[in-house]
């Protein structure tokens, strides 16, 4: 059975959301953030092969939580170089980690949902 694009949205942006963290490692980042990247990467892979799976629902909200703290920080990091020689690098950053972190509160909104639209369909 072929997924429509509506319902690959999700577990894309998890994936997507994985190769931004990996990025990050690759250019310098902090090694731990392969964690968050590993969760967002699994998230987004169950949530295309098991989206029923007991475990997928709880995973992918606690990535995208995770992502959004992380993201948050990136872009309190980055206001930091204001008003400094480096305030250009601190914009394009905190730019990118914001567009990420507005990308986290959807995949989080859209989680939260997840168990009332199979319910609301049950009950029509």
């Amino acid at each position: 059975m072929a997924k429509s694009a509506r319902e690959l949205l999700i577990p894309i942006l998890f994936l997507a959301e994985g190769v931004f963290w990996l990025a990050i490692v690759a250019t310098g980042g902090a090694i731990l953030l392969i964690l968050a990247a590993l969760a967002f990467i699994a998230s987004g892979l169950l949530l295309i092969q098991m989206p029923d799976s007991w475990a997928t629902k709880p995973l992918a909200g606690a990535s995208a939580l995770f992502g959004l703290t992380l993201t948050v920080y990136q872009v309190y990091q980055a206001a930091t170089l204001f008003g400094s020689s480096l305030s250009t690098i601190g914009l394009t950053s905190g730019a990118i980690s914001g567009v990420f972190a507005i990308v986290c509160v959807y995949l989080e909104l859209a989680t939260l949902s997840m168990g009332s639209e199979a319910s609301a369909a049950k009950k029509v």
